[in-house]
């Protein structure tokens, strides 16, 4: 047998029998990994990984999903990239689907039907411009998707950024499923609450939010005044946002509703100032944040009484947060040699590396950090509900302080008067569950609230905030676009689906949430970075003489 296998043994002592080995393990390892979902994003945000939501949702249709996705061949190379990229999304969500998901790619450019069937169906070609050091050309090209459940259709025109791509198709599957079902949101409409119109100052408007974001997430958003309107019996949550006036038929109502297992979100607002610029933007365009003075609002009495019956205080103050705040306004010299944007500490971003978000709250555990301007702090108080649990979503760091009337959130003045502790960290988000007793217990009801109460009470919760200013039309503005889109807007969107009891996209929503800030490096760990780039290669070489050298003399 040794003789037989003796020409084999030869040749394997051949130092071309292992090059060539080596090759074949290369292309059968590369064919083995190429048929195995094994890429990983492993930066920080995670925006280009798949998350469980898709899992859970395309799990759980009762159609089967039609995905027809239209891109053109023939674009600028500069977007071809990124193209491919949402191709391969594409194809990792028709893996995870199996059988629940039917993938089929067209190209517009090469082929005529195609770009006929993409317009039948209601794609629009995109806009795209090719710019070069001497001329410039604009081209058609459709990039879109359009996705079929069931006898509905979603039509995604835009489907190019891979780090939405996942987003817009989740979402839209969850249009076409509850297609025909009411909101159940209403908005609380009172003097003193932000107005959802096109009208005022945007810092103390939020069109965006409610017309454009949840309309398009949920339906229609009813907007009621609860002094002379009644909430439909389909509502599942009540947002207040602002600091509104109460009469006692609105609070009866609320009542009501709460005990009744409603979900009441309080974006809340106890103080109020005035911007020193026409347009209402604290002077944050032009990098001049003017000097507004904080005062007690006279219209959130009423709410700060109401809501302490549940438990929860809201205080008329002002917390400054030195250590996470927003870097905005002026650019200024932070270190000796380094520009940058002072820290606005009215503005703060509380985040779960430091501690400041709940790790273990549905709300908070997949919010990477979360932009709340202009708070106010708040208290717990359960000795008030003996059978509910609060929870708290957000706080302040320890050194923060709580600036009572008058206070100046002006750039100027904030620097002036050093911040100093004052009995943080303070609590800017907090979260109330279980039976609530009435706030009208104590009163011989009438009518109909005597039948209501003869009910026993249902699992009720509150969610406050001592801010209103997460979602306002101010964070539109380009500085903070970014923010608003990734990090506020997620968070809201989340909180109303775990209140109304849905959890399919919390995931998805979440990866974007990061408020992510560049701070400059310490001088001396820079120093260290620049020297060990400039002798790493010198330093190798070095070593490789040296032994080279050293073998030769032995």
């Amino acid at each position: 047998m040794r003789e037989l296998f003796r020409p084999l043994l030869e040749i394997s002592k051949s130092p071309w029998f292992g090059f060539a080995n080596g090759i074949l393990l290369f292309i059968l390892l590369n064919g083995i990994f190429s048929t195995i979902p094994c890429k990983a994003d492993l930066s920080r945000s995670g925006r280009f990984q798949i998350t469980t939501s898709t899992i859970k949702v395309l799990k759980e249709l009762d159609d089967p999903l039609y995905i027809d996705a239209f891109y053109s061949s023939e674009i600028p190379g500069e977007y071809k990239a990124r193209v491919e990229l949402s191709k391969e999304l594409l194809k990792e969500i028709s893996k995870i689907g199996k059988e629940n998901v039917s993938l089929r790619f067209y190209d517009p450019s090469s082929s005529e039907e195609d770009a006929r069937k993409a317009m039948e169906l209601g794609l629009e070609p995109q806009i795209l411009q090719q710019t070069s050091r001497d001329s410039a050309s604009v081209k058609q090209a459709f990039l879109g998707i359009i996705l079929t459940l069931g006898h509905k259709t979603e039509v995604l025109s835009f489907a190019f950024f891979t780090e939405d791509l996942e987003y817009q198709i989740l979402n839209s599957v969850r249009k076409m499923q509850r297609q025909d079902k009411d909101s159940g949101i209403v908005l609380l409409k009172s003097e003193g609450n932000f107005s959802p119109q096109e009208q005022g100052s945007p810092k103390d408007r939020i069109e965006i939010f409610t017309k454009r974001v949840l309309r398009g997430e949920y339906g229609p958003i009813l907007e009621l005044d609860l002094e002379t309107e009644n909430l439909p019996e389909e509502t599942e949550i009540v947002l207040w946002i602002g600091g509104g006036t109460l009469s006692k038929n609105t609070e009866r109502k609320l009542d009501k509703f709460i005990s009744e297992g409603g979900s009441l979100l309080v974006l809340a607002k106890t103080m109020e100032f005035k911007t020193e610029t026409e347009r209402g933007s604290f002077g944050l365009l032009s990098g001049d944040l003017g000097a507004g003075l904080a005062h007690k609002n006279p219209n959130s009495e009423e709410m700060v009484r109401f809501l302490e019956h549940y438990g929860i205080r809201m205080n008329y103050d002002i917390i400054l947060e030195p250590d996470h705040s927003l870097p905005m306004g002026s650019v200024i010299e932070i270190e000796p040699g380094v520009l940058g944007k002072y820290p606005y500490p009215p503005w703060i971003v509380p985040d779960q590396k430091s501690g400041s978000l709940d790790r273990n709250s549905p709300f908070t555990k997949n919010q990477e950090s979360l932009l709340i301007p202009w708070t106010s702090s708040l208290n717990i108080l359960p000795e008030k509900q003996k059978e509910v649990q609060f929870t708290i979503l957000a706080k302040s760091g320890a050194e923060a302080e709580s600036r009572t009337e008058p206070v100046s959130l002006g750039e100027k003045q904030l620097l002036s008067t050093p911040i100093q502790a004052n009995g943080g960290p303070f609590l800017l988000g907090v979260y109330a569950e279980g039976k609530f007793t009435s706030y009208f217990s104590d009163t011989k009801p009438r009518g109909q609230d005597l039948q209501s109460q003869s009910k026993p009470p249902k699992t009720g919760r509150i969610l406050v905030f001592g801010s209103p200013y997460l979602v306002s039309d101010l964070l539109a503005f380009p500085e903070f676009s970014e923010i608003l889109k990734n990090s506020n807007i997620p968070f809201l969107l989340n909180t109303i689906d775990i209140l109304k009891g849905e959890t399919d996209l919390l995931e998805v929503r979440s990866k974007q949430s990061a408020v992510l800030k560049l701070k400059p490096l310490p001088f001396f760990l820079e120093t260290v970075i620049s020297v060990f780039h400039l002798l790493l290669v010198p330093g190798l070489l070095a070593l490789y003489a040296f032994r080279r050298l050293k073998r030769r003399n032995g």
